[in-house]
């Protein structure tokens, strides 16, 4: 008879909890798919942390986050654990069926953690009296940390092995001098870090060609986001995470270092900079406030459901059950029956009410999505937008939080006829959301047919094709409040949207070309804070009170021209923003002729010479690789300029050495020397027979052999005007790091001069 109540342990377990199980190890069957995280999941992880500490700190101290469901199976054969070193074996071996990817993930994470909190104590000496008690503090969580990425065996050297391997790549073993016993990209790290922190061995940098690319991406966006927006809250104070003031003030004290702390406390409270601007020891405990808050957080507020079936046939069926029903519910589907109800309530039917048919323009948003994945993610980004249209606030992908959110702002509503208000602002906004974001296909119109009818309908298509390409999804808040005002027909409306495209986008690329993204998503979420930015109070968004607002976000030195330019001059590069840069290269072509008293360079023509900014220009495959002139790499007997690539700058990705060409003719030119390349700009540019026959000359007299095949493929490019201000240097001209510079400032001031005026004025 089989005890169905034994079949089955199930448990809800902390991190921690889970992971200092005594003598555990983690091992991954070989039939389990590689490590496939990527980034998105990563920044998800982050994102929901980052919140859920906030939350804590706004008096929800029964915050926690569900990581979903962990299968394990006891293995209690371990001659199915190969290869093995049978004195390496731990005591107690889970084989884990279904959740590895996380708990790889956590147990990479807390090596990083573990890290951070290694380089703050080596600064206790900053501490004086108290050095002992924050070398304590760093101790307790640095115990805690270990017992997630290894295993204490009890043997051998070191004592500790890394918590998760997997079957076939790697074997626990008492001692590895060449540390091959590990080749999987996660016990190999482990193992790595282990030797680092008991044999003092030196951790080398995480290298792509050392762990598959998502692997080393994962660890570098980890490792970025607790030294740049965790390890500096306390004086960048911007949204991406709390300040140690505000979590030592409303975080339990016993959660960050066990007991009350007064003197450390107070300390966090007068943190400052000295006057030369080194760290003081009130900085190194803000730093150390922020990560164990981190920890905490990742460590005890967030739990596994574990189920541990008593043999490996009920695992998988469990597995296979529990990955195979159906679609999840998401926050927008479980809020409909409050919708509803209410609906029937007050108006004797849902059917055919306003509420429906504002309700349905939510529900056609995701008429596109085929599966689950991108149903979840299609919901997360936009209640995220919308939560911040509607009052500035940042909300989680966390289900019960979005779902707790939109039951807030419904009961929020004063009395029904807000609740319809606050419905047609939802539908509204998905409307836009699905026009001029998840739908929008630059080879269609506007879902709004008079749209098409104003002046300036094309170049706000590619304004908003270039700010989606960019990823702004900020700038959606803003524009769905005037997109809302164009449905419902109000006077100027039409004008209003597209000026206020213009306006964004502007901002947008003023701001990044002479800065990073840090503070920029602040800006939006700072102009809806407050009950009296909120949608109620604020039925509609002047342009003038978006320009103000915008203009007063860049400051000072973005909003002057000669600031702006000097940190342009260093920011607008390839490898910092490309699609400000492909931007940035169609504004300085469109309305350009070539400037005849600076060959190489172009000054603005009058209005209707050299139209780029169209959208079939900006989505025509003529005009979609960017082309560094100086290659990226180069080779010694082409004789590039070295001060190009000197170090410091590496002018050879500023926007002055970059231009548009067709993908394949990029790939052609490769890395080629500057003649060989003007001789390809020539004939892309050339339409004259006699002076083609001559540039074919000119390429036979000097070595460069293009084939019958290459000719036509560059004579075959639409759009090539942008490219006669190159071709208008001679071939012996020098292409170095002087010209690159002028030709630099040339689209810089060619760039502000074309925008600033759709903020500015």
């Amino acid at each position: 008879m089989i005890n169905i109540e034994k079949a089955f342990v199930t448990e809800n377990r902390s991190v921690y909890d889970f992971f200092q199980q005594p003598g555990a190890g983690f091992y991954i069957p070989l039939y389990q798919r590689e490590y496939s995280w990527d980034s998105d999941n990563i920044e998800q992880l982050l994102d929901d942390i980052a919140r859920g500490i906030e939350r804590i700190v706004e008096d929800d101290d029964d915050e926690i986050r569900f990581l979903g469901t962990i299968i394990t199976v006891a293995e209690n054969n371990k001659n199915n654990v190969q290869p093995q070193d049978t004195q390496a074996l731990p005591s107690r071996i889970e084989k884990l069926i279904d959740g590895q990817q996380r708990l790889s993930t956590i147990a990479v994470f807390s090596t990083l953690l573990h890290q951070r909190i290694s380089e703050l104590e080596k600064k206790a000496g900053h501490f004086g009296d108290n050095s002992s008690d924050f070398k304590e503090i760093c101790q307790i969580w640095k115990e805690k940390l270990v017992v997630i990425f290894s295993l204490d065996l009890g043997r051998g050297n070191p004592r500790r092995k890394p918590k998760i391997i997997r079957g076939q790549r790697d074997k626990w073993v008492r001692e590895d001098v060449t540390n091959q016993s590990y080749t999987s990209p996660v016990a190999n790290y482990l193992a790595a870090y282990i030797d680092h922190v008991y044999l003092e061995k030196e951790l080398k940098k995480v290298s792509r060609n050392d762990f598959t690319f998502n692997f080393a991406q994962n660890i570098r966006v980890i490792d970025s986001w607790l030294r740049s927006k965790v390890a500096t809250a306390h004086f960048k104070k911007n949204d991406d995470f709390l300040p140690a003031e505000r979590i030592i003030t409303k975080i339990k004290e016993e959660y960050i270092w066990s007991y009350e702390r007064p003197n450390f406390v107070q300390q966090v409270k007068e943190y400052s900079l000295s006057e030369h601007g080194s760290k003081t020891a009130n900085h190194i405990l803000c730093e150390l406030v922020q990560t164990l808050a981190v920890c905490h957080y990742l460590l005890e507020r967030c739990c596994f459901t574990i189920i541990q079936p008593s043999n490996d046939d009920w695992a998988f069926d469990m597995f296979q059950s529990l990955n195979a029903t159906g679609t999840p519910l998401t926050a927008i589907e479980t809020f409909k029956p409050l919708v509803v109800n209410k609906t029937e309530i007050e108006e004797q039917g849902f059917k055919d009410s306003e509420n429906e048919r504002s309700f349905s323009k939510v529900e056609d948003l995701f008429k596109k999505v085929s599966n689950a994945n991108q149903k979840s993610k299609l919901t997360n980004d936009f209640l995220t937008s919308f939560a911040i249209a509607n009052n500035g606030f940042k909300l989680s992908s966390h289900f019960s939080h979005q779902r707790k959110q939109l039951e807030k702002y419904f009961y929020e509503c004063s009395d029904y006829v807000e609740i319809k208000q606050f419905i047609k602002f939802l539908g509204d906004y998905a409307q836009f959301y699905d026009a001029c974001w998840s739908g929008l296909d630059p080879k269609d119109t506007f879902s709004v047919p008079i749209i098409n009818n104003s002046e300036e309908c094309d170049l706000a298509r590619l304004l908003l094709s270039y700010l989606k390409e960019s990823n702004h999804k900020m700038s959606l808040t803003v524009l769905g409040h005037f997109y809302r005002d164009v449905i419902n027909g109000e006077e100027n409306s039409i004008r209003n949207f597209t000026g206020a495209i213009k306006c964004v986008a502007a901002f947008y690329t003023i701001w990044r070309s002479a800065k990073g993204n840090a503070g920029l998503d602040a800006v939006y979420r700072d102009f809806f804070k407050g009950e009296e930015n909120s949608w109620r109070k604020r039925k509609h968004i002047s342009l003038s009170e978006l320009k103000s607002h915008l203009i007063g976000g860049l400051g000072e030195e973005l909003s002057n021209y000669e600031t702006w330019r000097k940190k342009a001059m260093i920011e607008l590069r390839y490898d910092r923003s490309k699609y400000i840069t492909k931007f940035a290269l169609f504004v300085s072509a469109h309305e350009t002729i070539p400037d005849t008293d600076n060959p190489g360079l172009m000054i603005t023509a009058r209005q209707g010479v050299s139209n780029y900014l169209s959208m079939e220009k900006w989505v025509s495959p003529d005009l979609k690789s960017i082309e560094h002139v100086a290659p990226v790499s180069i080779k010694e007997e082409h004789s590039w300029d070295k001060e190009l690539y000197a170090v410091e700058d590496e002018l050879f990705n500023c926007i002055g050495n970059l231009t548009l060409l067709p993908s394949e003719i990029n790939s052609s030119a490769g890395n080629k020397s500057w003649l060989h390349k003007y001789i390809y700009y020539r004939h892309l540019s050339e339409k004259d027979n006699t002076k083609l026959r001559e540039l074919a000359n000119l390429a036979s007299s000097t070595g460069v052999n293009l084939s019958e095949e290459t000719i036509s493929m560059l004579q075959r490019a639409k759009y090539s005007e942008h490219m006669e201000s190159i071709t208008a240097l001679a071939p012996e001209h020098s292409w170095d790091a002087d010209f690159v510079k002028k030709r630099s400032e040339r689209i810089i001031e060619i760039l502000w001069h074309r925008i600033s005026p759709w903020l500015f004025e």
